[in-house]
């Protein structure tokens, strides 16, 4: 064969990189389905089981607990804040009761013009003195122009009188005195008894000390 002087074109594809493509599927070829991706493994769950049906979870149960530790320690808190008033109460009504010969003191003092309860002296003393132990809640018990009550006076003499119907303190001899409600010392009174009651009921119907010195030292 004569060449004709053209040369046929050859390109040279070294080096490009490109090599020769993979031939595609045939015209009017139906699409490959999509691989499926496999999923991650599941961790196995262990399910916690509940406990028997009528059987409290444990939630409950320490919850019930808790409710009652609460209960017994309020409890407790009041049972020793009830002991320590009582016991503040007890030491207060020893302290008084050494104290009332002192306020007895104070009032022979003043009785005997030792003073005056206006005065700045042991008048001033007194006042201060009584009202402490006022605000301590010590109340004096009636005892003068009364009737005789055997829960709080103490009859230390008894006298016949038409003025009175029934047993009737008329005359102190000692004070006595209350402390928030509960006598801490009887009134020494002397007791005048109506004339009838003296001759049908016979010696001594309320119970009279002969000796009010004895009786003191009794009280």
């Amino acid at each position: 064969m004569q060449g004709t002087g053209e040369g046929i074109p050859v390109r040279d594809k070294r080096g490009t990189g490109q090599g020769p493509s993979a031939p595609g599927p045939p015209a009017g070829a139906p699409e490959a389905p999509a691989a499926e991706v496999p999923l991650p493994a599941q961790p196995d769950v262990e399910m916690q089981e509940v406990g028997a049906p009528g059987e409290q979870p444990a939630a409950v149960s320490y919850l019930d607990d808790l409710r009652r530790v609460q209960a017994e320690f309020a409890n407790y808190r009041k049972r020793v804040m009830r002991d320590q008033a009582a016991a503040a109460a007890r030491a207060s009504a020893r302290l008084i009761e050494r104290l009332l010969p002192v306020l007895d003191n104070f009032e022979l003092a003043l009785a005997h013009g030792e003073g005056t309860e206006g005065d700045a002296g042991i008048g001033l003393v007194y006042r201060q003195f009584r009202e402490a132990l006022v605000d301590e809640g010590l109340e004096e018990i009636p005892a003068h122009d009364v009737v005789f009550d055997p829960t709080v006076h103490e009859a230390v003499e008894a006298r016949e009188s038409t003025d009175v119907d029934e047993p009737t303190s008329v005359s102190v001899y000692r004070k006595g005195y209350r402390l928030k409600g509960q006598v801490m010392r009887p009134a020494m009174v002397v007791v005048a008894r109506p004339v009838e009651q003296i001759q049908s009921a016979g010696p001594d119907p309320v119970g009279v000390h002969d000796d009010p010195e004895s009786a003191e030292g009794q009280g």
